[in-house]
């Protein structure tokens, strides 16, 4: 029949374990023997001897259950089971990291530094000493004897081994050297062979680098210096609360700068008992005005400019004459007369004289050449023809594409050197002169030309000798392809 074997603590989980006949029950490192198992004897004598050496081995128990002891002969120290690891009981742990399933009141030694540490439940804190093992730091008290033989106490700060500060009442002399005090004086004295500072804010000082305090310039208030005063740095000077004005050296040379957004630099004067402002760098605007505030543009002056000389454009109104040098005007309006001499373009054939929309009325002048070759006018058409294409009289205008055998009045012109009635409608129809002229079908240069269907030219033919209009300059291949090519329209 089962029976069952029952903790001390009744609440722990399990908190009992129930033993089946004939067989052992291996859910703890001590088995339970059931009833009518054979060979119980040398179970229950091993479970006795482990209960006697407390589980002696250098591995924990595989199944333990809490309040359980084992010998741990890795460390040589019997250690009890708390529900999570095996702890040590009594002494503290002596190894390089926190040891685990520490609880509060816990202490501990780190093996690597030689330092004490107590677990307060959630970290371990450092007891002491406050440096790791073989150094000495912190205040240590110590009595020492003066060159007189008198006894001195004083307060000693190290830090890693090293003696950094002697604290003294007195002024005196070690009778036996101590390295960085040669003399002790009273207060806090620095050892002087480690080069060592003090870190902080002082509020008073009676000498500074061997100059007395009362030597020096007041930073906040006024005062004067009968010596002269220099910045040897390109960082310059600030001025006002705010640093609003620097004086500096940038790399291309000195430099004043306003370091307020958007706020001018104003030159001001003592003009005969009265302030006046002579010139101002407006900040928002980078302009610079003279003799006025707000400048307009980047140098507006009110009063009269006197130079030798100008370079570079000239905007806005013009007033006197303007002689000498060369230069440039970009969209100058000049009224009144201009009288010059050689007027001449920057870049040959390229820019006009007047444009389609507003042209000059008469022109007294002498033309020695035109760029184009043919005579044209204006001639109402009844559709915008392509160039090149041989009109006639005729249509619901004035003029309209050709027709065979009919009197051609010219050709559609692309670029007339001459245009006659250029204001009226239609299109420019050369009548005279080289132009480019529609063909289809055999031509030879030198050939008569008459007008075609549709506005093109053809071989004249013996019956409309009469009807010539125009001589080909180029020939054209026997071909049903439109072609354009030169002529002279008679």
């Amino acid at each position: 029949m089962a029976y069952t074997v029952n903790k001390t603590n009744s609440s722990a989980t399990p908190n009992s374990y129930t033993v089946q006949d004939s067989i052992l029950n291996t859910q703890t490192d001590i088995p339970f023997v059931g009833k009518g198992y054979a060979g119980y004897g040398e179970v229950i004598a091993e479970n006795f001897l482990h209960l006697l050496e407390n589980f002696s081995n250098t591995t924990a128990p595989a199944k333990p259950i809490k309040g359980q002891l084992w010998f741990d002969e890795s460390t040589g120290r019997l250690k009890v089971y708390n529900g999570t690891s095996f702890v040590p009981l009594g002494g503290a742990q002596y190894q390089s990291t926190q040891p685990s399933g520490m609880v509060a009141g816990d202490i501990w030694v780190d093996s690597d530094t030689g330092q004490l540490y107590f677990y307060n439940g959630t970290s371990s804190i450092l007891v002491g000493p406050p440096s790791a093992t073989g150094t000495t730091s912190g205040f240590t008290f110590e009595t020492v004897t003066d060159s007189t033989t008198a006894s001195q106490n004083i307060v000693n700060l190290f830090s890693d081994g090293d003696r950094i500060a002697i604290i003294s009442k007195n002024t005196f002399t070690p009778q036996a050297a101590i390295a960085g005090f040669a003399t002790v004086t009273k207060g806090i004295n620095l050892n002087s062979s480690l080069s060592l500072k003090f870190t902080g804010t002082a509020t008073d000082s009676d000498k500074l680098g061997g100059v007395a305090a009362a030597d020096y310039l007041v930073g906040n208030a006024n005062d004067t210096t009968s010596g002269t005063l220099g910045v040897l740095n390109d960082g310059g000077l600030t001025v006002g609360v705010d640093n609003d004005l620097r004086f500096l050296v940038e790399a291309a040379g000195p430099t004043i700068q306003s370091t307020i957004s958007d706020a001018d630099i104003t030159f001001k004067v003592n003009d005969g008992g009265t302030t006046t402002t002579v010139m101002t760098i407006d900040g928002a605007t980078s302009r610079i005005g003279i003799g006025n505030t707000a400048p307009t543009t980047k140098l507006d002056v009110t009063g009269t400019v006197n130079a030798t000389a100008f370079t570079g454009p000239l905007t806005g109104n013009v007033t006197g004459d303007v002689t000498g040098g060369t230069g440039s005007f970009t969209g100058l309006t000049i009224t009144g007369t201009t009288i010059s001499r050689t007027i001449r373009p920057s870049v040959d054939a390229t820019f006009d004289l007047g444009t389609s929309s507003f042209g000059y009325n008469v022109v007294y002048a002498k033309a020695t050449s035109a760029q184009y070759a043919d005579l044209a006018e204006n001639y109402d058409t009844d559709e915008q023809y392509p160039v090149g294409t041989v009109v006639m009289v005729g249509g619901n205008r004035e003029v309209t594409a050709s027709s065979f055998g009919k009197r051609a009045i010219g050709v559609v012109s692309e670029n007339p050197a001459y245009l006659m009635n250029s204001q009226g409608n239609g299109q420019p129809i050369a009548l005279k002169g080289k132009v480019k002229v529609r063909v289809k079908g055999f031509i030879a240069k030198g050939d008569e030309l008459i007008a075609d269907n549709q506005g093109f030219a053809t071989r004249v033919d013996a019956n409309f000798k009469d009807k010539v209009f125009a001589i080909a300059l180029q020939g054209n291949a026997d071909t049903d392809t439109e072609n354009l090519i030169d002529c002279i329209v008679l």
